[in-house]
């Protein structure tokens, strides 16, 4: 994980990319309520650039798509899932902004950051998972969250061409 961020630093440097950009780790939220048929929506997105101290999640609000997709599944399955989920991302989010990112330390601590994240996104069997870590180079997290949470979830690619 450590190579693969230093990697991604490496090119940025060959790529002349400007020394403000943030090393990212990220992950997918995915549902999938039939293991059986390996179908899945992506429902959330978490991310992490330890050097910016930063580490948020943005999680699907609209579930109109995701309930015709997955007919019959209950709703009220998904939104309690849901609520758990994202009562235990923001349980994760103040133990990681205390013990790594804020707490009275002058620089985060980078790699304590990075091992919590890999043991929230490792793999678990269950309705709601995260896909594989991915990595990414951004001047903004905030931003770069938005613009992966657009794009992975909301799939603001799709046009009528499409």
């Amino acid at each position: 994980m450590e190579a693969s961020l230093a990697a991604a630093r490496v090119r940025s440097a060959a790529d002349g990319a400007t020394m403000n950009e943030f090393a990212c780790q990220y992950a997918l939220l995915r549902f999938r309520p039939f293991a059986e048929t390996g179908e899945f929506a992506n429902v959330g997105v978490v991310l992490l650039a330890a050097e910016a101290g930063f580490f948020d999640f943005r999680l699907l609000k609209r579930y109109g798509r995701i309930m015709q997709f997955f007919y019959p599944f209950d709703r009220e399955i998904f939104v309690n899932g849901r609520e758990l989920f994202k009562e235990e991302l923001q349980r994760f989010a103040s133990d990681l902004r205390r013990d790594a990112l804020d707490g009275a330390r002058r620089e985060p601590n980078l790699l304590l950051a990075s091992k919590r994240l890999a043991e929230l996104v490792r793999s678990h069997d269950g309705m709601f998972y995260f896909d594989q870590q991915r990595f990414a180079l951004c001047d903004d997290p905030a931003t770069k969250l938005d613009a992966l949470y657009d794009h992975y979830c909301e799939r603001n690619f799709v046009s009528r061409e499409f």
